[in-house]
């Protein structure tokens, strides 16, 4: 199992444990998942199924201004 499999499945023992106890709050605490966290896992999963709860990748931004080398200071 590799380590995004690991997360994927730690991501989802927490969705399994708050339907099992009919609770989220408590499984939040008891992961240590804020609801926020475990309302995008949950978005994700029921997308996505289980690649849904993987890493993203990374999202890369542009350069402010790509066009001069950037000093902290406008040219």
């Amino acid at each position: 199992m590799t380590s995004e499999e690991k997360l994927a499945q730690q991501r989802l023992s927490v969705l399994q444990l708050a339907e099992a106890w009919n609770n989220v709050s408590e499984a939040c605490r008891q992961r240590g998942v804020s609801r926020t966290q475990f309302c995008e896992y949950n978005r994700r999963f029921q997308t996505h199924g289980m690649e849904g709860l993987k890493d993203l990748p990374p999202i890369h931004h542009s350069p402010k201004y790509p066009d001069q080398e950037w000093h902290g200071q406008q040219a």
